[in-house]
């Protein structure tokens, strides 16, 4: 298990296809990268970079994106993506996130995620379908 230490940077390759564009997803009506989706590979890549470093019985969860989607990116371009690591405050890790394609930067946001106790969590979400039954 790796430890955390702010200033890390986890970087991912992600293609750009046809479900993933705002006509597919019904986030707009272009054939272009959606929102949704940049939102979701953007809180993916830094999931995935603190993962290894929690313990089996802990993961972590999003809990604020704040985005801003410069630039349209057409099916078939590569994105590039980089969470930063720029804090963390006890369970809270704070991350500042960039996204490009090949021909410029086309995002950036902050992002939180928080170390949450796997068992625990899903206790509180289960008892949700309790309380609908």
């Amino acid at each position: 298990m790796e430890e955390l230490k702010v200033g890390t940077s986890f970087e991912k390759k992600f293609f750009v296809n046809k479900e993933d564009t705002a006509l597919a997803l019904g986030s707009g009506g272009e054939a272009v990268l959606a929102t949704p989706r940049l939102v979701a590979w953007m809180e993916n890549t830094a999931f995935e970079g603190v993962e290894a470093s929690q313990p089996d019985t802990s993961t972590t969860v999003g809990t604020l994106i704040e985005l801003k989607h410069l630039a349209a990116s057409p099916v078939g371009v590569e994105i590039r993506i980089k969470a930063t690591l720029v804090s963390i405050e006890k369970r809270a890790l704070n991350f500042d996130i960039d996204a490009w394609d090949s021909v410029e930067k086309i995002g950036e946001a902050i992002h939180q995620r928080f170390i949450v106790d796997k068992a625990r969590f899903n206790e509180k979400v289960a008892k949700k379908l309790e309380t609908n039954l």
